[in-house]
């Protein structure tokens, strides 16, 4: 019923974004003309299907706001939706920037902010500072998000959606641990207290495993794949990506606490398998779904992932299933989440980027990006969108909006590229155990040093 309700307020918000214009500024033209215009987006989670939809219900109304207008312009949106595992993020990019190096990118990308650095460098995308001062609907992004999407102190993108990225945890399992049903409710509060450390999660799957209610290597589980997630556990140790001035930073003492917490999850604690990095993601969502893990760690879209894509019925998920912050690495310390925005971006190669920024404002408005996020497993990016109905209603989605106060985003740096890829092939090694953490800390300074020079700080 609570769904059927939800879908009936979305409409009737949705009815409310065609008809209102917004105050945009009109576009004029004489004599008819069709526009077209095109639009590259992303799940690869297959919920978060609005990313494109919205742009459509966008275009609707800008068509409307322009007939309204007495302009003789109509526009068409040919608009796509890339779905997927980890591997689709790779092959989506790459098409990206072929497409805009032969000028034929097309008008809006969506795509993660830490592109924002290397493509704006590129010149394959254009500033937007002109259009955020010009719409109104952008005034009401969240202030803090806009961060997210500057490089060289100019804004290049607009801010779809924003997610935390939970320590999820079985409650059935705790319980059959022996701890209280008031334990396992204030796990969350315990964590963002730091009383519950990273070192505490590893030791209850362990136990867990002892005790012969997980398999073992099922004590806790990350994302198979590279993502930003792993960088959670290095600010959980106390670690930062940019010093005061802006510049990449490694914290040496920081990657050695990250490095050694994955090294004891899979050998000390035996709690995580050694060959988690490369599990096929429906075979990891499988063993979730299928309750056999103890504490997993995934975005929050993965929870509407478990409901619509893997069939898991949502009130299995609420009764198997809380979710927390990363607790952090040392007692007392503060929990971490990391947000990874979505934004859509303008390329270079549109020849009717004025068109495009305002079907970005007309798509930018909390009706529509509440029915994604409620949809999609996703937060709030607008100041008013946690007022719509929908939204407002949402269990999840208001149990999970606080964890936004611990967030921290990827550096929009041209070359954090390469600082990844060093950090990543040292945590690789790590979990596989070809290297040791202080193995690892000692190549990936050698590393940076080597190809990023004073580009970045090493401490």
């Amino acid at each position: 019923m609570r769904r059927r309700m939800t879908a009936l307020v979305l409409l009737s918000a949705l009815a409310f974004v065609v008809q209102g214009w917004g105050g945009l500024a009109p576009i004029r033209a004489a004599g008819q003309q069709t526009v077209h215009l095109t639009a590259w987006t992303i799940g690869p989670d297959e919920p978060s299907y609005y990313r494109k939809d919205n742009l459509l219900s966008a275009a609707d109304a800008l068509n409307k706001q322009l007939a309204a207008e007495g302009s003789g312009i109509r526009v068409t949106l040919d608009a796509t939706f890339a779905t997927g595992g980890g591997q689709t993020w790779g092959a989506y990019k790459q098409r990206f920037v072929l497409a805009a190096q032969s000028g034929k990118a097309p008008d809006i990308v969506a795509t993660g902010n830490e592109d924002i650095a290397a493509w704006a460098a590129a010149g394959y995308v254009i500033p937007l500072d002109t259009y955020v001062k010009q719409y109104k609907q952008f005034a009401d992004v969240i202030p803090s998000l806009w961060n997210a999407t500057k490089f060289d102190g100019r804004i290049y993108a607009i801010p779809q959606d924003v997610e935390a990225r939970p320590l999820y945890f079985s409650m059935p399992f705790l319980a059959k641990l022996g701890w209280s049903q008031d334990k396992i409710a204030g796990l969350p509060k315990a964590i963002e207290a730091g009383q519950f450390t990273l070192t505490d999660m590893l030791q209850t799957a362990k136990e867990a495993q002892d005790k012969g209610l997980v398999l073992k290597g099922y004590g806790w589980w990350i994302r198979p794949i590279n993502g930003p997630a792993y960088y959670m556990y290095y600010e959980a140790f106390g670690g930062k990506m940019t010093d005061a001035s802006g510049k990449l930073l490694l914290d040496t003492k920081a990657l050695r606490g990250d490095y050694s917490f994955f090294h004891d999850a899979v050998f000390t604690y035996s709690v995580t398998p050694k060959d988690i990095i490369g599990t096929d993601w429906n075979s990891w969502h499988g063993a979730v779904v299928g309750k056999q893990v103890l504490f997993t760690q995934c975005g929050t879209w993965c929870w509407a992932q478990w409901i619509q894509q893997y069939k898991m019925p949502a009130d299995e998920v609420w009764k198997t299933y809380g979710f927390a912050l990363v607790p952090s690495g040392t007692k007392g310390g503060r929990p971490v989440t990391l947000s990874h925005p979505i934004v859509y971006m303008i390329s270079k190669s549109s020849p009717h980027a004025d068109l495009a920024a305002r079907l970005l404002a007309l798509a930018t408005t909390p009706q529509l990006n509440a029915r994604h996020a409620v949809t999609s497993g996703h937060l709030a990016v607008l100041t008013d969108e946690a007022q719509v109905p929908a939204y407002a209603q949402d269990t999840f989605a208001k149990d999970t909006i606080y964890m936004l106060r611990y967030t921290t985003f990827l550096p929009n740096d041209a070359l954090f590229g390469t600082y990844d890829q060093a950090i990543w092939e040292g945590l690789s090694a790590v979990v596989s155990g070809k290297m040791t953490a202080d193995q690892a800390v000692q190549t990936v300074t050698q590393q940076l040093q080597t190809n990023l020079s004073d580009h970045v700080v090493i401490r």
